[in-house]
């Protein structure tokens, strides 16, 4: 089969080393930032999850607790954040890391909460990652009041 010449033509262009070349650059350089992106993402994820599981494990023994713990998590991260990427994390970084570290407390206190509540036991009401203790909401304590037998 024969293409039409304006076609040869494009393709012969579009093929040349003087045109081909930067853009397998422009590509390698995308796909390099992509990766360096993506591998800064999985670290702070990684890290957020495993520093906050290790603070849950050992507050009561290290006698810290509120905002306290958020302060370890931080400085922990930092440490874990440089052994890992060779850098210091960015405010961004660390802000991205401390939003994370809530939302991981807070699903993990509430699914606590359920599970305590269908089981029948009483609700172990431990405060939350730098949060400090918080009066229960008025739907837990709806929730969560024992039974009176009449």
């Amino acid at each position: 089969m024969v293409l039409p010449t304006w076609l040869t033509n494009i393709l012969n262009v579009a093929t040349d080393e003087v045109v081909l070349e930067p853009l397998i650059l422009l590509a390698v350089g995308y796909m390099a930032r992509e990766y360096r992106a993506n591998r800064k993402l999985q670290a702070v994820a990684d890290l957020t999850l495993d520093l906050v599981d290790f603070i849950e494990e050992h507050y009561e023994e290290w006698g810290i607790r509120g905002p306290d713990k958020m302060q370890r998590f931080l400085d922990l991260f930092r440490e874990e954040f440089h052994k890992r990427m060779g850098y210091y994390p960015k405010q961004t970084d660390l802000d991205s890391a401390r939003i994370r570290a809530e939302a991981y407390v807070q699903r993990a206190r509430r699914e606590q909460i359920i599970a305590q509540v269908l089981s029948g036991r009483r609700v172990d009401r431990r405060p939350s990652l730098g949060r400090g203790h918080r009066p229960a909401a008025a739907w837990e304590r709806t929730l969560l009041r024992p039974e009176r037998s009449a």
